[in-house]
């Protein structure tokens, strides 16, 4: 009920998400055609963490997960991280647009369409609860929900942070290694994933350590593989 209410507040593709700009009804993702050019959406990403791969790359791995151990199968992110892109989740997360989770869900979908990824159960990134309590959604179950309405597949919220930890986005790789050891645990409906692929959902991907933590716990509680897929990642800088 509160997402029809949603909709019928919030018709979908009337303006642009972007400019605001009036738009047409057919016009994919509710951007208009100027905006949609000016979003760089990942084509040729590392078969690892999904980061954008130049012609610098000769092979189909960056140079940082040759070296680094991640836990998941895969990531994938949808867009590059720009200004357009800060705007988009920024409205999200901190501006109470919720229904840009519909839009960020269908380009996740038509994604994963794409890259032919296939899973069982959509595992969102949790909040911790006071900053829940303080933000009032957590954006990353919203994406997962609109995403859940999309593709049929069910959203399975069992992991929980148990820490609230200061912001990371100015940290460095290994000051979140040490910032998110051991802060999730998973509750006790944990039978549901044992032998599936499960698919990790969250707004940004910049090192990967959240989703890596998460995924430690999911393995160790009898997944099979994980697939993470956000909407944003920037270029390899670690």
């Amino acid at each position: 009920m509160i997402s029809d209410f949603i909709d019928y507040i919030y018709p979908r593709n009337i303006k642009c998400i972007l400019c605001k700009n009036p738009i047409a009804k057919n016009n994919s993702y509710s951007l208009c055609k100027d905006c949609f050019y000016k979003l760089n959406f990942i084509n040729n990403g590392c078969l690892i963490c999904g980061k954008p791969l130049t012609d610098f790359y000769k092979k189909n791995i960056c140079s940082n997960c040759e070296t680094n151990e991640y836990i998941f199968t895969r990531a994938l992110s949808c867009v590059e991280y720009d200004d357009n892109i800060h705007k988009l989740i920024y409205s999200l997360k901190y501006g109470a647009k919720t229904y840009l989770a519909y839009n960020i869900a269908e380009i996740m979908n038509d994604k994963l369409k794409y890259e032919g990824i296939d899973f069982d159960y959509i595992i969102p990134v949790p909040l911790h609860k006071k900053r829940l309590r303080k933000r009032g959604y957590n954006q990353s179950l919203l994406i997962s929900k609109q995403l859940s309405k999309i593709n049929k597949k069910e959203v399975l919220d069992i992991v929980i942070r148990n820490k609230n930890t200061q912001f990371l986005s100015k940290l460095s790789k290994k000051e979140r290694i040490k910032k998110l050891k051991n802060i999730f645990t998973l509750d006790e409906n944990t039978n549901k994933i044992y032998k599936k692929d499960l698919l990790i959902v969250d707004d940004i991907f910049t090192t990967g350590t959240t989703v890596n933590e998460i995924s430690k716990k999911l393995l160790n509680s009898g997944a099979n593989r994980i697939y993470v897929i956000t909407f944003a990642t920037g270029k390899n800088i670690y």
